[in-house]
């Protein structure tokens, strides 16, 4: 891991570097939203903020994947919590093998993260998301299942 200052610096400079892709999305009313991943420069909570405190792009944001947070054994809930209004897109992924990585079929509660995403008042969607590949018709149902897995926990969360 990189110190504290190191890191900054080098965000800043991540962040300077993709300014002609900032600007071109500005241009073409669009945005762009990095993932965090493993062994990445935006990898870890710290590294989180660098980029929430750095970033000045209404058109740049982070792309959650919970699955790399939870490789590190760091709080999701802290990482929507830091990413803040910079939370463009938002993976229902949690690390486990084969469908299990899909919400409803893991053992991970998602009522603490979605709660945790109407707290930052996220307005994005919440995209089941795996690695794998099921056969379709297997794919079809373990995403419903995901889907009212999800209607559930946005209803113990929000109270709704």
């Amino acid at each position: 891991p990189c110190a504290p200052a190191e890191l900054t610096g080098r965000m800043r400079a991540f962040l300077e570097g993709l300014k002609p892709l900032v600007e071109l999305a500005e241009k073409h009313d669009s945005y762009l939203a990095i993932e965090n991943h493993g062994s990445a420069l935006l990898d870890s909570l710290d590294s989180f903020k660098a980029f929430a405190d750095n970033n000045r792009s209404p058109r740049l944001g982070i792309a959650l994947a919970p699955y790399h947070v939870q490789a590190i054994k760091a709080s999701v809930e802290e990482a929507i919590r830091i990413a803040g209004s910079q939370l463009f897109f938002f993976y229902a992924w949690q690390q486990q093998p084969d469908v299990q990585q899909l919400p409803g079929h893991g053992p991970t509660d998602f009522t603490p993260w979605i709660a945790a995403l109407a707290k930052a008042r996220y307005r994005g969607f919440v995209n089941p998301f795996m690695h794998g590949h099921p056969a379709p018709d297997a794919m079809a149902a373990a995403l419903a299942k995901s889907r009212d897995y999800l209607k559930k926990c946005y209803a113990d969360a929000v109270g709704g």
